[in-house]
C-alpha cells in the first residue's frame, strides 16, 4: 500500500498498463509465458468481465481518470480474442483511465491469427505499435516448436500493416530453439530482412520444464551448444546492422528512424519490465493474469493459476501474488545495471558520493 500511496500523491508521474491477455489457440513448444489455451467464448467473456474489475480496482488505488503514457497488450495471443472483446476491454480503459492523443498503444499479435479486417480494427481501437510473435522462419525449426507459419504469410501480414499505417511493425526471434544451426540462423535472418520490420527482438530460448511442463516435449538432443548460440547472436548483429539496423541495447535492433534508435543516440532510452522505452521513470501497473508490474522501488507479478486470479479479483482486490521491495542500495544496482544494458557505458561522476561507495 506505501508504494501505491506514494504514487498516487505524485499525480503528475508518468504511468502505464501492462494488461496481459494470456489466452491462445495452441501453445507451441518454445511459449514461456503465462498462456492458457481456451477457445469456449464464456471462459474468454468471465475473463473480460474480471478483467474489467481489476481495471476499476487498479484506477482506484491510483486515483480514477489518471493519464496514461502508455498501454501495452501482452500475451498469449491478445489477438485470440474476438473483436467484441477487444474493444470491450478499450472501453473500460478508457472509462477509467485518461487516454489521449499522447497515448502509444502497443499489443503483441500471432500473426497466424491475424487479418486485414483484425488489422484495421485495431489501428481503429487506437493501436499504433505492433510486435509480430515469429520465434523462427526456417520450417524445420517451426516443425520442432509446432508453431508453422509461412513466410508468405508473415509478408501478407506486414504488407497490410503497413498499408493501415502502423507507425512502428516489428518481430522476435528466438536463439536456442530446438533444429537451429548456424546456417539455419544466416538463411532465416536473410528472410527476416527481406520482410523489412521496423525492429527486431533477439531472445534466448532456455528449456525449462519445471516452470513450463509442456517444455519436457522439446528434444534437448535437438538444441544448439552454448557456442553455437554464441555464434547465432553475432550472425544476427553482424547481419542487421550491415542491412543498416542499429544495436539497440543489449538485444534489440531497429531502424535508424525508431524511437528507440533515437533515444539510444540521444541517451535516453530505458528499460523496465515493458522492455525498452523512452521514459526512464514510467510506473507500470499490471493488470491481467500473471501481469509484471514495477513501480518505484517495487516490482509485481499477479496470480498466475487462472482460479486463483478469478477467486481475488472477485474479492474485490487487485490480483498481486508476489512483490519484490527494493532498498535504496538495490534501486541503484538496477538503475546502473539498466543504463549499462541500455548505452553500455556510465558516468561515474552522474553518482553521488554515497552511490559510489554503496
Amino acid at each position: 500500500q506505501p508504494y501505491f500511496a506514494a504514487l498516487r500523491e505524485c499525480s503528475d508521474a508518468s504511468l502505464a498498463l501492462n494488461v496481459h491477455l494470456p489466452f491462445c489457440p495452441s501453445r507451441c513448444l518454445s511459449c514461456d509465458r503465462i498462456a492458457v489455451v481456451q477457445h469456449q467464448p464464456d471462459e474468454l467473456e468471465h475473463y473480460v468481465a474480471n478483467l474489467a474489475r481489476e481495471l476499476a480496482r487498479a484506477a482506484q488505488t491510483v486515483n480514477t481518470a489518471r493519464p496514461l503514457t502508455r498501454v501495452h497488450f501482452g500475451g498469449g495471443s491478445p489477438n485470440h480474442l474476438s473483436e467484441l472483446a477487444l474493444a470491450t476491454v478499450f472501453s473500460h480503459i478508457n472509462d477509467h483511465f485518461t487516454v489521449d492523443a499522447n497515448t502509444q498503444f502497443s499489443m503483441e499479435l500471432n500473426p497466424r491469427r491475424t487479418s486485414r479486417a483484425q488489422l484495421n480494427f485495431l489501428k481503429g481501437l487506437g493501436v499504433e505499435h505492433i510486435k509480430l510473435e515469429v520465434r523462427d522462419v526456417d520450417a524445420n525449426v517451426q516443425k520442432e516448436i509446432g508453431r508453422i507459419q509461412s513466410l508468405e504469410l508473415l509478408e501478407d501480414v506486414i504488407s497490410i500493416a503497413h498499408s493501415v499505417n502502423f507507425k512502428s511493425i516489428g518481430m522476435d526471434y528466438l536463439i536456442g530453439l530446438p533444429g537451429q544451426s548456424a546456417d539455419s540462423c544466416e538463411q532465416s535472418i536473410e528472410a527476416i530482412l527481406s520482410l523489412g520490420p521496423d525492429w527486431l527482438v533477439c531472445l534466448p530460448f532456455q528449456r525449462r520444464e519445471a516452470l513450463f511442463p509442456h517444455q519436457i516435449a522439446v528434444d534437448s538432443q535437438h538444441l544448439p551448444s552454448l557456442t553455437d548460440r554464441m555464434v547465432m547472436f553475432n550472425q544476427v548483429q553482424t547481419d542487421l546492422t550491415e542491412a543498416g539496423y542499429e544495436w539497440v541495447g543489449l538485444n534489440m535492433f531497429a531502424k535508424p528512424d525508431h524511437e528507440l534508435a533515437m533515444a539510444q543516440r540521444e541517451g535516453t532510452l530505458a528499460l523496465n519490465v515493458l522492455g525498452y522505452g523512452t521514459d526512464a521513470n514510467l510506473s507500470v501497473l499490471g493488470v491481467g493474469l500473471g501481469a509484471l508490474g514495477e513501480l518505484p522501488g517495487l516490482v509485481t507479478q499477479n496470480q498466475t493459476s487462472l482460479a486463483d486470479w478469478h477467486q481475488q479479483v472477485e474479492l474485490g482486490s487487485l490480483s498481486v501474488a508476489s512483490a519484490v521491495r527494493s532498498d535504496d542500495s538495490e534501486i541503484l544496482q538496477r538503475n546502473v545495471m539498466r543504463s549499462l544494458m541500455c548505452r553500455q557505458s556510465i558516468s561515474v561522476d552522474s553518482l553521488t558520493e554515497t552511490q559510489r561507495e554503496n
